[in-house]
């Protein structure tokens, strides 16, 4: 996801939630010379989401919040960059609903 506003909710990822019950991401966001490295650990009960976030390293400060809802079937990792000229980048893991 590459961010030209500070919009709230901006989708980062997506999939069923029947897919998963329980996913983990490693996130990456670039602002610039700006880096920040967070871990988000998430479960869902396929209509509310349950979600910690934790390990997060800035090189200032942080770069983006995150939460995760489910909407129509599917789970959905959300962001709220701190500017508009943000990269973020996810690597998903994911148990077996």
């Amino acid at each position: 996801l590459s961010t030209s506003a500070t919009t709230a909710n901006q989708v980062v990822d997506s999939f069923t939630a029947a897919s998963f019950r329980v996913v983990k991401y490693l996130i990456q966001v670039t602002s610039g010379s700006n880096y920040q490295v967070t871990e988000v650990l998430a479960v869902h009960d396929g209509t509310t989401v349950y979600l910690s976030e934790f390990g997060s390293i800035a090189t200032n400060t942080d770069l983006a919040t995150f939460d995760a809802d489910i909407s129509s079937s599917n789970f959905r990792l959300l962001t709220t960059p701190a500017n508009s000229a943000t990269t973020i980048k996810v690597t998903r893991i994911g148990v077996r609903a």
